[in-house]
């Protein structure tokens, strides 16, 4: 064949599917043939179809999708059911939920997001979107996956992921995420299928921001509003069956499911059903996949590990994660305001006895809220020193200035979130005590633990002096985004303010490269040198996994439906 009509027979060729497509016919696309042949054409027409084809790109590139899509096979055949124990059940089902992984069990198997992190590449793959491009500095234009539905039956289009994403972000509902992503975000559909994502301010971060945005049905917000907390409804693997309050979470395989026949799915329907069962014990979750009763127990202790590997039929898995625990204590009581008094909590705490002794070796002494994965991680910054003769002359120091050395800190811990975090407050309560805290240990559900930490410090009662210990992962891997939760003045979630850190994080927000680094380095330091935030350590975490369970643990340790299957 000459090349020169190469253009010609491809232009014929998208033409004819074109107007196949539109005819009443089925087209085996299977036995479709094309041979090599020279097509006499005039110069004058060729010229017109070539400007035609040039005018509606976008519809030759809907067209091959759509007729890819019809040929590929569909992989789904699941059998059987999956069983995992996780510690934290949720609050509500609500899609914008989907974020955490704690208190979110399986939410990301049901509702998906326009592009998600791979943590072996660090970069963003397609999911919802098919393809995406910056407009401008806080614009981003998402080309969206066609012939995708939702499990209610309405269909995934701009419009309705626009509806998705700016219900999330309606400064009028205050969902949680509007603060955690830092500001508002809106969406507009540009045309069907074409979708722009927007932020007031410069965000450099938008894309990877994306992992955490879930799209819920536009279509259930319209006709069923009162659903949105207790029925999850998305376009995933899975779907939403029933919840049973106090016991257990139950999806089934979505046979509907786009990724059934497109390898972009990024997995498989394995399962035919999945049950998320509540057990907040640790070793419960662990007791349960070793009677066979599971098949992962999530966040088991490094002493349950042993007995799980030792056990047959069963094996343990600890990996290392983005997530850091810390501790954050009430920056504005007439206590803590107080920097000596922030120093001698910090430097009563053993946190080498605690990884080595209560955690098993399962951590990393941490020195500040993101390990190295982060962008603005600062090598050199060291953990505060466990020095009990030090904290003990500091709270006397204070004391005799008239600081209330006396007044009574509560430390304060969410249930389950923690492989054994009722040692480690125990232990944290009895060290400080010996400096001269009044301590004592409160733990909490997690709906009346979100109550008591999403808080701003100008929100805090001056006499509250609590002490949290959290677990934070920063799966979006910058530490700008720690600080906008924990440590910013105009925080949700943060008790403590530092001017000079709040400037530098605001100066390295539109920035990219080195220099957003280093001004996030220094902010680090600033907040670490002035003991506004405690830390412990980077957390391994571990696993009790049924060896009929082929399960491989991400950085983000994501329990994904679709990334497991049975084993053999």
């Amino acid at each position: 064949m000459s090349k020169k009509m190469y253009p010609v027979v491809a232009v014929l060729l998208a033409f004819g599917l074109l107007l196949a497509a539109c005819q009443p016919t089925v087209v085996e696309v299977d036995k479709i043939v094309v041979t090599e042949k020279e097509v006499p054409v005039e110069v004058e027409k060729i010229i017109e179809v070539e400007k035609i084809v040039k005018e509606v790109e976008y519809v030759e590139k809907i067209v091959e999708v759509e007729v890819e899509a019809a040929a590929a096979p569909s992989s789904y055949a699941p059998s059987g059911e999956v069983v995992i124990a996780v510690g934290i059940e949720p609050v509500s089902l609500a899609a914008w939920r989907a974020f955490a992984e704690t208190g979110g069990a399986g939410f990301r198997s049901v509702v998906e997001q326009l592009a998600v992190r791979n943590y072996d590449t660090g970069g963003m793959d397609p999911l919802l979107a098919t393809s995406w491009e910056r407009q401008n500095d806080t614009t981003i234009r998402f080309k969206l996956r066609e012939g995708v539905s939702f499990t209610d039956g309405s269909v995934f289009n701009a419009e309705a992921a626009a509806v998705a994403i700016n219900h999330s972000f309606d400064p009028d509902n205050a969902f949680d995420i509007l603060d955690f992503l830092g500001g508002s975000m809106t969406a507009t559909a540009v045309d069907e299928y074409t979708l722009d994502v927007s932020t007031e301010e410069p965000d450099p971060l938008l894309l990877q921001k994306m992992d955490w945005v879930s799209i819920g049905s536009a279509k259930q917000l319209a006709d069923a509003p009162d659903t949105y907390d207790t029925v999850l409804i998305g376009t995933g693997p899975y779907k939403f069956v029933e919840w049973n309050a106090g016991e257990s979470l139950v999806y089934e395989g979505n046979p509907d499911w786009w990724g059934n026949s497109s390898p972009d799915g990024g997995g498989t329907v394995s399962f035919e059903k999945a049950t998320y069962r509540f057990l907040s014990e640790d070793s419960v979750r662990a007791a349960t996949v070793k009677a066979g009763e599971a098949h992962i127990g999530q966040y088991i202790t490094p002493d349950d590990c042993k007995d799980i590997e030792a056990n047959s039929g069963t094996h343990c898995d600890l990996k290392a994660s983005v997530e850091t625990m810390f501790i954050r204590p009430d920056t504005h009581s007439p206590l803590f305001s107080d920097i000596r008094v922030r120093k001698a909590l910090l430097h009563a705490i053993d946190r080498q006895l605690i990884v080595d002794t209560i955690l098993g070796g399962a951590a990393t002494v941490a020195s500040q809220i993101v390990n190295p994965t982060a962008a603005g991680y600062n090598p050199d910054l060291s953990p505060v020193a466990y020095d009990p003769g030090y904290a003990k002359f500091l709270m006397e120091q204070a004391a005799a200035d008239g600081v209330p050395t006396d007044a009574e800190i509560i430390l304060g811990a969410r249930t389950a979130v923690i492989p054994q975090i009722a040692e480690v407050m125990v232990a944290i309560q009895a060290m400080v005590s010996e400096v001269g805290f009044n301590a004592n240990v409160k733990f909490y559900d997690p709906e009346a633990f979100g109550k008591a930490v999403v808080m701003n410090w100008s929100e805090v009662p001056l006499d509250r002096n609590l002490v949290a210990v959290h677990l934070h992962g920063n799966e979006i891997l910058d530490w700008a985004t720690s600080y906008r939760f924990y440590m910013s003045c105009e925080g949700i979630l943060s008790v403590y303010c530092n001017e000079e850190a709040d400037a530098l994080w605001n100066e390295a927000l539109p920035l990219t490269g080195d220099a957003r680094v280093a001004l996030l380095q220094q902010a680090n330091a600033s907040v670490v040198e002035d003991f506004g935030v405690g830390h412990v350590a980077h957390m391994d975490l571990g696993y009790a996994i049924s060896d009929d369970l082929d399960w491989n643990i991400k950085l983000d340790h994501r329990i994904t439906l679709k990334e497991m299957k049975p084993a053999g």
